[in-house]
């Protein structure tokens, strides 16, 4: 977990995560075993993840690694752990090459791949937006290359008069994406695929807002989060945007009385008493820890790194209370995509509304 550095704000999912491990083991554990969670520090850097994670299957003798954050940060310890058969289980990362089974079985994303997720809105503007002008802000690594060329394969099966006027690469060293949305709103697209993270997104939104250009905005899962992304950005130029997610907002009216919700605000407020409650890190580090525990429960007595990784790549409408009714986790030898189903959301300015009753499948 990047518990320092310029990532920091990310490694509110190890804290969560620690905290749900140490209810778990006060409750007597899994099985009647106590599980041992180890986080460390890697600074978000790939050489730092390295010398932790081997530290953790070499001095600690970890039989898995389990939630691990960030895309370059797997990749680069995916091929020492897939050689030595430590279980990579449901990392916060969510390229294609941690759901290939044939490639490195013993790696399994815990997220919506970026590949899923933007297949559908491609399918979105091909069955709303005919003959699209489609411009696309995206961050020039891994992540951002893989989440275009996704968007572009489908749109292109889709509608084939649809075009991409303009794609702007921004590097995550950059101080301002302002300039590329000014690039790309000259083109005058009336689709925009905001492809970008963090306090890049809230800077597009805001730029894209203040000079004018209405197109209508597709932001990814990750980049979605009213408190820490549209509210800096502002609320009014994030009015209208389209997004997708299979899970609950935090803070969202429609989940009020909802058992799950209601079961997260009450370990927050038992174990995690400082959390910020409208971090929407904190409720997904929580839900695939739970996640996690069903996965070690299901092991039984039998409690190995073959075991994990069976009963992990075998999941079947797995019901999880952080996730919209109807979209179930489901794995399988041959198909490690955990989540195939995504409800597809509009922004009206105060929280996201779904855009109809019907859940999207990829």
């Amino acid at each position: 977990m990047p518990y320092s550095g310029a990532a920091s704000a990310l490694s509110s999912v190890g804290k969560v995560q620690t905290r749900y491990f140490e209810m778990i083991n006060e409750r007597g554990g899994i099985n009647g075993r106590k599980v041992r969670l180890i986080s460390l520090d890697d600074g978000y850097s790939p050489p730092k993840a390295v010398e932790q994670t081997r530290k953790l299957v070499e001095s600690e003798e970890a039989i898995a690694i389990f939630g691990s954050m960030g895309t370059a940060q797997n990749s680069a310890v995916q091929k020492y752990l897939n050689a030595r058969k430590i279980p990579q289980l449901f990392v916060f990362a969510a390229s294609d090459r941690f759901a290939d089974p044939k490639v490195s079985p013993y790696s399994l994303s815990g997220m919506t791949l970026f590949s899923t997720e933007a297949t559908i809105y491609a399918d979105i503007v091909a069955d709303t937006i005919p003959h699209a002008r489609v411009a696309v802000l995206y961050q020039n690594d891994d992540y951002g290359r893989e989440y275009l060329r996704s968007f572009k394969t489908q749109l292109a099966k889709r509608d084939p008069a649809a075009e991409i006027v303009a794609a702007s690469a921004y590097e995550v060293t950059s101080p301002s994406v302002e300039s590329q949305i000014v690039g790309l709103a000259a083109t005058n697209a009336n689709v925009f695929l905001n492809a970008s993270t963090g306090k890049f997104t809230s800077q597009a939104i805001r730029k894209a807002g203040e000079i004018g250009w209405h197109a209508q905005q597709f932001l990814p899962i990750g980049s979605n989060f009213i408190s820490t992304i549209l509210r800096p950005a502002g609320l009014d130029y994030a009015k209208g945007a389209i997004s997708a997610t299979p899970t609950k907002s935090v803070g969202d009216p429609e989940w009020t009385s909802d058992p799950g919700y209601l079961e997260w605000l009450a370990f927050m407020k038992k174990y995690y008493p400082g959390g910020d409650l409208e971090d929407q890190l904190n409720f997904t580090g929580w839900n695939i820890a739970v996640l996690m525990a069903k996965v070690i429960e299901a092991c039984g007595s039998d409690v190995s790194s073959a075991n994990l990784m069976k009963q992990a790549t075998s999941l079947n409408r797995l019901e999880l209370p952080g996730l919209i009714p109807g979209i179930t986790v489901n794995t399988s030898a041959d198909d490690y995509r955990l989540i195939k189903t995504l409800r597809a959301e509009r922004f009206d300015g105060t929280h996201w509304t779904p855009l109809s009753e019907k859940l999207s499948l990829q």
